[in-house]
């Protein structure tokens, strides 16, 4: 297990267009969240016990707490958390999503006023899923996503894939998720854009590579989302990032789409999207929905 390094501590290539932080969360879980201009999502780039679901609560729980001090907004972990994502994948190790492994992280979220994305063997009743639990700040679930596409080819062969890509509202701000291997799919991204998604968390468990980061940039600047993006740390591993898609600046000159990105040391990770200025973008650029020509398009 790793320590915790506090947010306080310096980050490993962190940078970009990072606004400063407009709060931090909510003091009270009976407190009204207000729409922020900056929405601050902060990475979990750890390790979790493998499979030892006390272990990764314990940790889960005290890294929430460590990230809400310094601001979050919302703590967003990688990858089926609970188990550590071992292979091979143990089913019996699925927890129900209302039970206590997942109510200990709604205790927390309440307590401290701040959203949760927590990712879990989950228990199906078609087979266990590979899912995230968007938490809001009174414990309440907001959102639940089954990945989508899963490995069936290999290592999640055993598991009951999602049947589809849905939002839920965080503080004002639509959110969507994509698991790792959904973010290869364009229609995934392309279908939170059409149901409203601002921004998309995508929980990761993989090897990280140029090509993969090109992707998500790609699913940024085409659907003009923002992408908050977190894996585990480790040699060729790690590179939680951040994309925003916009990526001209009033001049018609290019910008770096990436605004934050980390290294591969286990860390937390902060990511700050000025919600401002990617509504405006959205507004009044010419991408994601607005010249789409559905009638054009075929589907197989």
């Amino acid at each position: 297990m790793h320590p915790i390094v506090p947010l306080s501590a310096p980050h490993e290539t962190i940078r970009g267009h990072v606004p400063p932080v407009s709060g931090g969360p909510a003091t009270s879980p009976h407190q009204v969240p207000r729409i922020r201009s900056t929405f601050h999502v902060t990475g979990v780039q750890y390790h979790a016990p493998r499979n030892d679901l006390a272990g990764s609560s314990t940790l889960g729980r005290r890294i929430v707490r460590e990230a809400a001090a310094a601001g979050a907004d919302l703590v967003l972990f990688p990858e089926m958390w609970s188990t550590g994502y071992p292979l091979p994948i143990d089913l019996t190790l699925a927890v129900p999503v209302d039970g206590p492994w997942v109510e200990g992280f709604r205790d927390t979220a309440a307590d401290l006023g701040v959203g949760v994305a927590i990712t879990l063997l989950a228990e199906h009743e078609g087979g266990p899923t590979n899912t995230t639990l968007v938490i809001g700040r009174r414990g309440e679930i907001l959102l639940r996503h089954d990945k989508v596409h899963t490995l069936r080819y290999d290592a999640e062969a055993g598991l009951t894939a999602g049947t589809g890509f849905e939002t839920a509202e965080f503080d004002g701000v639509r959110l969507g998720v994509m698991t790792c291997f959904d973010r290869e799919f364009p229609e995934s991204a392309r279908e939170l854009m059409l149901a409203g998604a601002e921004v998309v968390l995508v929980p990761n468990a993989t090897a990280w590579n140029p090509v993969r980061a090109h992707q998500l940039e790609a699913r940024a600047f085409e659907n003009m989302l923002a992408i908050a993006s977190v894996n585990y740390p480790g040699d060729g591993w790690g590179q939680s990032s951040a994309y925003i898609p916009i990526v001209f600046d009033p001049h018609g000159r290019p910008l770096d789409p990436l605004i934050s990105k980390a290294g591969a040391r286990p860390q937390l990770v902060p990511f700050r999207f000025d919600m401002e200025a990617i509504r405006d973008w959205r507004e009044r650029e010419v991408w994601g929905a607005s010249h789409r020509r559905p009638e054009a398009y075929r589907r197989h």
